[in-house]
């Protein structure tokens, strides 16, 4: 198979997360499986390969969100094989027009309200911060577990996080009440050390499987489903209801497209129903 290795560290330098580096050497490798299925060669690669491999996707019933996602890993490998002079030209395949713009993948507000009674509920100071902070701030996991004392603001007039996010990009996120209470009430409880990250334990730093425990145990108490990513979702539904501009989302989550910022908008099912009982003729 080809090797990767030279693909792997131009996406390096272009600054991707490692969680955004593993899934487009992922998706990688599965087109070069299926290449090597066809008989196929890496200098063979062109537009009707491609066309090919997406046909392919879409009859082994991929989600269109997936199918969009792989053939992106892919657009990208092909201009990496372009540069390193292994293909003549760049070329690219068009991704799946979606106009259904999904089901909300948030937490249903009533269940929400119940996660948190259950997390203040058990009294975990570390828990409570690690949830307000979520919620607070729309922040991926992978931020939360890079969050630093130093990047962390509380003074009696305002108070923020700086956050360090996908691309090396810093945004500066303000505070509720909650979240801040929550960080306070926990330093109080947060093991000394010189370790600077504000979430950790006895063997240091959280990592992201850590946190998704955490939540996960949470949410199974609960019966419902409990990770950063949903919480990042019903953080953006809260500000939608909010009537916050979407250019502001786009911003809060640190989003460098609002094409992106669009995904996390989703209204709730309710939501269509209350808007459809509402109407008069």
């Amino acid at each position: 198979m080809f090797d990767l290795k030279g693909f792997e560290v131009s996406l390096y330098r272009q600054e991707f997360s490692d969680n955004t580096v593993s899934c487009y050497i992922r998706d990688t490798k599965g087109f070069l499986n299926w290449l090597e299925c066809e008989g196929k060669h890496i200098a063979e690669v062109d537009e009707f390969l491609l066309i090919g491999y997406k046909k392919y996707l879409m009859k082994v019933n991929q989600s269109i969100l997936s199918t969009n996602r792989k053939l992106a890993s892919l657009n990208s490998f092909c201009k990496f094989l372009c540069s390193d002079n292994v293909l003549e030209e760049a070329i690219s395949i068009k991704l799946i027009k979606n106009r259904d713009r999904g089901e909300y993948k948030g937490i249903q507000p009533d269940d929400l309200h119940r996660l948190r009674e259950e997390v203040h509920n058990q009294g975990n100071k570390q828990h409570i911060c690690i949830l307000e902070i979520l919620l607070a701030t729309g922040m991926r996991v992978s931020e939360l577990c890079n969050l630093r004392l130093s990047d962390i603001s509380i003074t009696e007039t305002k108070s923020h996080i700086r956050v360090v996010g996908k691309g090396s990009i810093n945004r500066t996120i303000p505070m509720n009440t909650d979240a801040r209470k929550a960080i306070e009430d926990y330093m109080e409880v947060r093991p000394q050390t010189a370790q600077e990250n504000l979430i950790i334990g006895q063997r240091g730093a959280y990592s992201r499987n850590a946190i998704n425990l955490i939540l996960e145990k949470y949410g199974s108490r609960l019966g419902i489903k409990v990770t950063p990513h949903n919480l990042r979702h019903s953080f953006a539904y809260k500000l939608i209801m909010n009537s916050t501009p979407i250019t502001m989302i786009q911003d809060l989550l640190g989003h460098s497209s609002i094409l992106t910022t669009i995904r996390y908008t989703q209204v709730t099912e309710q939501d269509k129903i209350n808007a459809l009982d509402g109407l008069e003729w």
